[in-house]
């Protein structure tokens, strides 16, 4: 063969600087596929480099100059996703090949699987099997709304039997690997044939029946794809932290919009996003209250303050769930704030207790008072009157959990989000931060220990997020419809507020009107769009895109906000823009107070 009839195809690499394809040649006796999105290694700048292969070459580069593609590195995605990966770099100002490697396996796939085909029994007579058969003969994206305790696996099965009728894969979305690894088991263990892309990407790519995944399941390497379910769809989890700050529901829209199938997004509390796309605005299905906790609201107004952040209603009711829950995990206390308290006052005159040597609030140690910046110990007795009795000022997790079990007369133990499941063995309550809502899966009772200050933060969305926690919290206890449901207490002073009436009620939606209300007025998102810019080149990239008709506002930090009317113009500027040569981070969808 010679060189004019070799094929030449076009490479996006890894090197996130070099956003533009280049030109290779496959050589002669190369092994491999060659397709839109397979993987290979190719020359650049006298290394090796991992690319993609995204179509025939461009034809721009000189025949006599252009380098051979080293080897194959197997099979990536399809040709519709590796678009769908275009696209995501467009709308979240990103790298192609970021996208195309969230896209693509950890390991080389050199070979596929034959795919497994089997019919899906579907439970007779369940009203959720029903409901996910109809959602799939919808078109386009639809709001699903379901109690945050409800199982939803029939309405898993009853989707993917009836998606999968048209042929194609369906993918569920779920917010966390154990979800999604409990999820495979559960539908295996029902005769469904589904893998997890977390170790089964070969078989997403050979086009498997179902496939369940986190995040990254929005770019799942199917290659015909039936429909796309997304459970829990408000949770945070769905966004990158990280630059480029993606969304796998916005994604999930856009990659069903172009293959015209069904994409349902299931969710207990719908984000602002996903409030503007819904038509069910009024009374709450009954199966959808009954899904939501028992509530009990503990009246902090006029409590005695000598019962601290542990309730009267906590000690009836804690005391209650061990005896109802023999084993296990059966009182979980909310709080967001780790650690010890930073600060130390006098019980006698409230001074604050603070280092000799260089004035720093001193924490209580074993035996007295210890500096934690200098390391300076005293006994501990008050500068200012010579009182030895100290109290803490909002005290944090550590120092709860010691209270909580002095209380309940339990072993209890503090969970943050390092915490592992074995340090649990045999603790009969917790004390943590909402890491507990990710790491515990039953309890009898949870408890919020101080919702005000959740409730009462000033980021947008506080309400929202807190009623969506409120709802997980929920799934720990069970749903008011069962039977041997527990409980969740609200220790709050704002027993009338619209987060405390909607969990009482089950019914979100006044505070979801409510939010998308405030943010309409203060223009906030998803009314417009916006970004933030960070780093040496922020202000640069500002004035590029102010040119081009975006708004620009600068934030703290050295930070600058970039708004626009829709998603579109805001990408189509950072686009048009650029990037310049100093370094800058993009974090679009960002909220902005």
């Amino acid at each position: 063969m010679s060189d004019d009839d070799r094929p030449i195809v076009s490479v996006i690499t890894e090197v996130g600087a070099l956003r533009r394809p280049l030109d290779y040649r496959v050589p002669e006796g190369f092994t491999g596929p060659i397709e839109v999105g397979s993987r290979v290694r190719v020359p650049l700048h006298g290394r090796s480099v991992q690319g993609w292969i995204v179509g025939p070459g461009s034809g721009e580069t000189q025949v006599e100059s252009i380098l051979e593609v080293s080897r194959s590195m197997g099979f990536g995605p399809p040709p519709p996703v590796v678009e769908l990966c275009a696209w995501a770099a467009w709308r979240w100002s990103g790298t192609m090949s970021r996208f195309l490697g969230t896209a693509s396996s950890p390991t080389n796939v050199k070979a596929l699987p034959v795919r497994r085909s089997a019919a899906i029994a579907v439970a007779s007579g369940s009203g959720l099997s029903k409901r996910g058969s109809s959602l799939a003969l919808e078109s386009g994206a639809v709001v699903e709304h379901l109690g945050p305790a409800t199982d939803p696996i029939d309405l898993v099965i009853g989707f993917a039997a009836a998606a999968q009728a048209r042929g194609g894969s369906v993918v569920v979305l779920v917010p966390g690997l154990g979800y999604a690894g409990r999820l495979t088991r559960r539908l295996a263990g029902r005769g469904v044939p589904a893998v997890s892309l977390a170790d089964g990407w070969d078989a997403a790519r050979a086009g498997w029946p179902i496939v369940v995944g986190t995040r990254t399941a929005a770019f799942a390497p199917v290659p015909h794809l039936a429909g796309m379910l997304v459970l829990d769809a408000e949770d945070e989890r769905f966004r990158s932290e990280a630059a480029p700050t993606w969304s796998a529901v916005d994604v999930t829209i856009e990659r069903a919009r172009r293959a015209a199938v069904p994409a349902v997004l299931v969710t207990s509390c719908p984000p602002p996003a996903l409030a503007l796309l819904d038509d069910e605005r009024s009374e709450p299905r009954a199966d959808v209250r009954g899904g939501w906790p028992a509530i009990v609201v503990a009246d902090r107004t006029d409590a005695d303050p000598r019962t601290g952040w542990l309730s009267e209603e906590l000690a009836r009711m804690g005391s209650t769930a061990l005896e109802e829950q023999p084993d296990g995990i059966a009182v979980a206390c909310i709080l967001n704030r780790t650690g010890r308290a930073k600060l130390l006052a006098c019980r006698r005159c409230g001074e604050l207790a603070r280092c000799d040597a260089c004035d720093a609030a001193v924490a209580l140690g074993e035996e007295g008072l210890v500096c934690p910046r200098c390391a300076a110990e005293r006994p501990t007795i008050c500068a200012a009157c010579g009182g030895t009795a100290m109290k803490r000022l909002r005290p944090g997790t550590a120092q709860l959990a010691e209270e909580l079990s002095g209380l309940l007369g339990v072993p209890t133990a503090e969970v943050t989000a390092a915490t592992t499941p074995g340090e649990l063995d045999g603790v009969r309550a917790v004390v943590g931060t909402e890491a507990i809502v990710h790491r515990v899966r039953r309890s009898r009772l949870v408890v919020f220990l101080d919702l005000d200050s959740q409730l009462l933060a000033s980021r947008p969305g506080a309400e929202l997020s807190t009623l969506a926690l409120i709802g997980r919290a929920g799934r720990m206890v069970g749903g008011r419809d069962r039977e041997d449901h527990g409980a969740v207490i609200l220790q709050t002073r704002l027993v009338d507020h619209p987060v405390v009436m909607a969990a009482i009620h089950g019914d979100p939606a006044p505070v979801v009107s409510g939010d998308l209300e405030l943010r309409r007025s203060l223009g906030l998102p998803p009314f417009r769009s916006a970004a933030v810019l960070k780093g040496p080149g922020a202000s640069v990239l500002a004035e590029a895109c102010s040119s081009l008709g975006v708004q620009q506002r600068s934030l703290d930090e050295g930070r600058i906000a970039l708004m626009a009317a829709d998603s579109t113009a805001l990408a189509d500027a950072l686009e048009r823009a650029g990037r310049p040569k100093e370094r800058v981070t993009v974090s679009v969808d960002a909220e902005i107070a």
